[in-house]
């Protein structure tokens, strides 16, 4: 399957994509546009945004088509056995999820953009990227800014890859290496100029720090290229994860005071955590992803409530953040998670399961979420103190949560058969969890799990903080 994406025109916000499909077999060519993307757990329809669709023979023969449903294409092959397919996607919202196409840049998140031949998601893809003149594409995929060209083993890794595409003069790059592996920022910012060229050196060196401090926790990640994708200045604030990049929005420009860049480096300190947690050491309902419907399962609050307590560890670790800010940050988390009302109607597990209904969903309908749910972040990184406190102090400081961290990826990325084609491992379940933590721990947690994580008792947080001294 070949892939081309171009935007022509980028102050009408339409990007125009083709699909070459060859070796048909069959009379139906049956197409889908995913409903969600993975890392934000909400139904999206990102086919609502898409028009002109059309299908036709490699001579240029038009091919009937029609809806299956909301998000599903079906063409009638007659007999060909390649198709060429055609449509234009509605791009105007800068995120970690939707897409974005004007006359400052384009970005994109896959999974609203490429449609993906049913039962052909492992199958090696193409994409060729035509920018406007003077633009050059960046993504964690590109060897070089610019590039145009681009392979990928399997449908999900091209959805994985958000790209940015821009002016040239408007994209500051720079590269660093840690641990052996080569690590890329990429910042366009809305406001360039004199204040933001001082910064660029200072906040390089702190993601530098951010990606030297997380390496420690588990291990390096395996992988040769990483790419932290930054939009500063634009309206919004947003992150979110990928297996060789991540993608940090921040409507707030850098400015010489510490708050200013500090928002951008916290997310990106976060996003980066989920190199190893919930990209390769995953939930077993996250990869390869059904992308036809919402996905409802329990362990959000690890790959999300661990992943936002190491975050906010490593700024203090890597030396950005003061210990007092680091004190305040955790009581903060700790006073919502303590007083919010959800707790008493949804555990941290029943919220990470309900986590479609809340993660950046749309809600014309009144809820009572701020009486019956707690985000799973701030719940998940609670447990994650507690359990790093308790496991600290039951050996004397020789062990903690790291050593959670590590043995589950030991038995579900290193040792463990490859469940399917999409990586390597498989994903976790929650017994993983429980089992890991209690053998760290050196006594069963179970009655502990039930009562903190499945069910909505509080955590004795005066006991628990007092094993910190």
């Amino acid at each position: 399957m070949a892939y081309r994406v171009a935007m022509p025109d980028p102050a009408s916000h339409l990007y125009e994509v083709s699909l070459d499909v060859g070796r048909l077999a069959g009379d139906t060519l049956r197409l889908e546009l995913p409903v969600w993307s993975p890392g934000r757990y909400a139904r999206m329809d990102f086919a609502r945004n898409v028009q002109d669709f059309s299908a036709s023979t490699a001579a240029g023969e038009p091919l009937p088509w029609r809806k299956a449903d909301g998000s599903s294409w079906r063409v009638a092959t007659r007999g060909a056995r390649a198709v060429r397919v055609r449509y234009r996607v509605y791009a105007n919202t800068l995120s970690g999820t939707f897409s974005v196409l004007d006359t400052a840049h384009a970005n994109w998140n896959g999974a609203g953009l490429f449609m993906y031949v049913d039962g052909h998601k492992p199958d090696p893809v193409r994409l060729t990227v035509a920018p406007p003149p003077g633009w050059a594409a960046v993504s964690g995929a590109a060897d070089s800014l610019g590039q145009t060209a681009f392979a990928f083993p399997n449908y999900d890794l091209l959805v994985d890859t958000p790209t940015e595409v821009a002016p040239r003069a408007a994209l500051m790059v720079d590269s660093f290496t840690v641990d052996g592996r080569r690590y890329r920022t990429v910042v366009h910012h809305n406001a360039a100029g004199p204040a933001v060229a001082a910064l660029r050196a200072r906040f390089v060196r702190e993601v530098r720090a951010i990606v030297a401090a997380q390496n420690r926790v588990i291990a390096p990640p395996p992988l040769d290229r990483y790419t932290f994708l930054f939009n500063i200045g634009y309206e919004g604030g947003d992150g979110m994860e990928h297996l060789y990049s991540t993608q940090v929005i921040n409507s707030r420009p850098w400015a010489p005071d510490t708050a200013a860049l500090l928002s951008g480096i916290s997310t990106a300190s976060h996003e980066y955590f989920h190199t190893w947690n919930v990209k390769r050491l995953r939930p077993a309902a996250l990869g390869p992803f059904d992308y036809t419907r919402a996905q409802h399962q329990p362990s959000l609050w690890v790959a999300e409530g661990f992943t936002q307590y190491y975050g906010d560890m490593t700024l203090h670790r890597a030396g950005i953040q003061s210990r007092a800010g680091l004190y305040a940050t955790l009581g903060r988390v700790l006073r919502l998670v303590s007083t919010s009302p959800g707790r008493r109607e949804r555990s941290p597990r029943a919220a990470s399961f309900d986590a479609p209904f809340f993660d950046g969903a749309d809600a014309p309908m009144a809820t009572n979420e701020p009486e019956t749910f707690v985000t799973y972040y701030f719940s998940g990184e609670s447990r994650a103190l507690a359990l790093d406190l308790m496991i600290r102090a039951a050996s004397g400081g020789a062990r903690s949560l790291d050593d959670v961290l590590r043995l589950l990826v030991r038995r579900t990325w290193d040792e463990a058969p490859n469940e399917s084609y999409y990586l390597q491992g498989r994903g976790y379940t929650e017994d993983d969890v429980e089992r890991a933590a209690s053998e760290v721990y050196g006594r069963d947690l179970r009655p502990w799990f039930e009562r903190h994580v499945g069910g909505t008792v509080d955590v004795p947080w005066d006991e628990t903080l007092a094993l910190a001294g």
